[in-house]
This record gives C-alpha cells, sequence and structure tokens, in this order.
C-alpha cells in the first residue's frame, strides 16, 4: 500500500461548512506535492471515502451526489486507514501523516488529536493540551491573564443555573460580548447593552456550549489578524492584517460571506507589536502547523488584547503569509509535522519497573495462606 497524506475535514460542528471550503483550497496544492487522500466527516461524524469528494457542488445534498462512498476507520495503534467492505473493515491505505482541516468541536479540539496520537499518526494542529487550551476561550484567558497578556476583563459561567445577572453586572459593566466558550466563526456570539439583551444572550450562547464566557466590549474597536507557523527551529509570522466589519464585532457574514475582502494590513508600529505579540502567545500554548491570534485594539489607549487563538484557522490563513505561496506553506507544515513527531518517537515511553513480578508474587503467597 502507498503512503497517502490524509486530508481529514468536515465533522460534527457549526462550522462544517467552513472546513469544508478551507480542505478543498488546501488539496489543490497538496496534490501538486503528495498523495492526498480526502477523507470527509459527515455531519452526523462519520468518515468517508468517495471518487468525487474535490467536488463542492456535491455538500448540499451529499447522500444523494456522491460517487461510490465508502465508510473508514483507523486502526488503533498502528498508521492503518480501514474501510468498510459489508460488515467488516478491511486494510485500504497507509497513513504518512494527517492534514487537519476540520475547525470546531471535535475536529480543532483536541479530540481527533489524540485519535492521531494513539494510531501513531502525525498530523499537522497542535497536540491534545494545546488544541483544547486554544480551542476553549475561558481556559485560553485565563491562560494569558496568568502570563501578563492582556485580554478584555470577562467573567464565565457553566449552565444556565450557574448564570446571575448580579453577578455579572459587579464584574462588568455594558456594554458587553457573550460567546459560547467553545465555538468559532462568531457562531452564537451577541453584544448586550441591557439586562434583557444579556438575558437573551446568555440562553442563545448556551444553545451551543454549556460553558458561555461574557466580557467587556472593546471601546475605540479595531480588529486584527496574525497567524504563525514554527518551522526548522523558526517562527515564520504572517503579515498583520486588519479586518473590516460592517457592524459593532467581526461577524460570520464578514468573516465568510462578504464580498468586501481581507481588509487592510496595519500599520508599522501597531503591526510590529502584534507579531511579537503573536509569537509570544504560538510559544506559550504550545502550538503546532499554521496558527492565528486575533486581535482587539483600543486605538484611544493604545491597548492591544488578545481575543481568539485559531489553531487550525480558515483556509489555513494563507492569504496572510505574503511571501510563501499556498503549495509552500503547506510544504513546510507537514515537513515540519513529521519531524516534531520524529522528536516524539525518541521519547521514552516504556519502563521496567517489577511491579508486576512482585504483584504476582504477593499473590501467590496469599493463595498458598
Amino acid at each position: 500500500m502507498k503512503d497517502k497524506v490524509l486530508l481529514i475535514y468536515g465533522g460534527k460542528s457549526v462550522e462544517h461548512d467552513i472546513s469544508i471550503i478551507t480542505a478543498l483550497q488546501a488539496e489543490k496544492q497538496a496534490s501538486k506535492l503528495y498523495d492526498v487522500l480526502l477523507c470527509y466527516v459527515d455531519r452526523e461524524g462519520k468518515w468517508w471515502l468517495a471518487d468525487n469528494l474535490a467536488d463542492i457542488d456535491i455538500y448540499q445534498n451529499f447522500a444523494k451526489k456522491v460517487k461510490n462512498a465508502r465508510q473508514v476507520s483507523l486502526l488503533l495503534g498502528e498508521k492503518t486507514l480501514l474501510v468498510k467492505k459489508g460488515k467488516k473493515f478491511v486494510s485500504f491505505a497507509n497513513i504518512a501523516v494527517v492534514l487537519n482541516c476540520c475547525h470546531g468541536n471535535l475536529g480543532e479540539d483536541g479530540c481527533v488529536q489524540g485519535l492521531f496520537r494513539l494510531c501513531g499518526i502525525p498530523q499537522t494542529s497542535g497536540g491534545v493540551t494545546s488544541s483544547a487550551l486554544c480551542m476553549d476561550k475561558v481556559l485560553m484567558k485565563d491562560v494569558c491573564k496568568a502570563n501578563g497578556i492582556k485580554t478584555p476583563q470577562y467573567i464565565s459561567f457553566v449552565g444556565k443555573q450557574q448564570f446571575s445577572v448580579n453577578k455579572t453586572l459587579k464584574a462588568l459593566k455594558f456594554p458587553m460580548v457573550v460567546k459560547p466558550s467553545n465555538l468559532g466563526s462568531s457562531i452564537g456570539i451577541s453584544i448586550c447593552k441591557d439586562e434583557k439583551q444579556l438575558c437573551d444572550a446568555v440562553d442563545l450562547a448556551l444553545s451551543f456550549d454549556r460553558k458561555i464566557l461574557i466580557e467587556k466590549l472593546i471601546d475605540n474597536l479595531r480588529e486584527f489578524n496574525c497567524a504563525c507557523l514554527a518551522y526548522q527551529g523558526q517562527n515564520i509570522v504572517s503579515h498583520v492584517n486588519e479586518v473590516t466589519n460592517k457592524g459593532e464585532i467581526y461577524s460570520f457574514e464578514d468573516k465568510y460571506l462578504s464580498s468586501g475582502g481581507k481588509g487592510q494590513e496595519a500599520e508599522k508600529s501597531l503591526a510590529r507589536k502584534i507579531k511579537n505579540l503573536t509569537e509570544k502567545v504560538y510559544g506559550l500554548f504550545d502550538c503546532k502547523g499554521i496558527v492565528r491570534v486575533d486581535f482587539l485594539y483600543d486605538e484611544a489607549s493604545d491597548e492591544l488584547f488578545v481575543n481568539e487563538i485559531n489553531s487550525i484557522p480558515g483556509s489555513l490563513a494563507f492569504y496572510l503569509f505574503k511571501e510563501l505561496s499556498f503549495k509552500e506553506l503547506l510544504e513546510a507544515t507537514i515537513s515540519q509535522s513529521l519531524a516534531d513527531f520524529e522528536q516524539q518517537q525518541k521519547l521514552v515511553t516504556s519502563f521496567e519497573s517489577g511491579a508486576l513480578k512482585t504483584f504476582a508474587e504477593v499473590a501467590q503467597n496469599a493463595v498458598k495462606k
């Protein structure tokens, strides 16, 4: 069997559609360099191979338009992709590395990262801990705060019963932003300017996640993106892009449905600060692969805040790297993931303790008595 680059995307996530777009963009470039195998995770969480997965038109009615779909799985402890034939799964391909293009829950939050680690397969995003911390906005902000990195003032709750209007108003002043803690693409986010809006926003956020984040809306707001990739011992930091939005915050529509482009580059002095902070965040969270950090900037007070860390950003943030083509960026990402995996394999993972022998002797003595 020929080794493959498994490109995984889709998933049981509200960011499912954006993941498909990212994957098909990446496949077009990666297939120039590698033997790429598209693996689509449907909205129910099932994994599929098919003959026409590169066709964007099939995803609006996958069951009807897909050709020669085969359900697949992984063999734990081995780099083997299995395909379902009848009631059995049989070996189909050896996986050299996974190019992870999943966004959101179950694909970006450490779940599949743990699965690939159990299989012994290198993959292009961060590890389990890093991915989980980057995905959970509350934990991310806790880590930033503990390390002297500014993030907007915030409070969090788990579940509707824990939420308290009085506690929120003691901690923050209106206007506020309410977010699901483990979600991306600006879905489920609301701006609140009074108690009624706050309660409605909490209900909306809790429909997406059991944990919610409430933070102070930054005054005189400007928003910026910057991405980073660790490669051969150095950080490749992208250009800094100022995002454009129609409302008070950068919405899903602004990100993905607007024809207005990706915004403009930040002025040099501010861009320098953002780049330095991007590198600091990348290292602090032990990030791997291409990571985009989103920033909030109060122009009046000249304060810069970390807003979110996207460990698998939309379109893999290729548009931010002006000196590298998308193909070169993918080549660097994949080769670095292989190098990182090789280093990981050198770590000691076994220890002969003698505990089993001692336990067996104790058990035998107990039986004799």
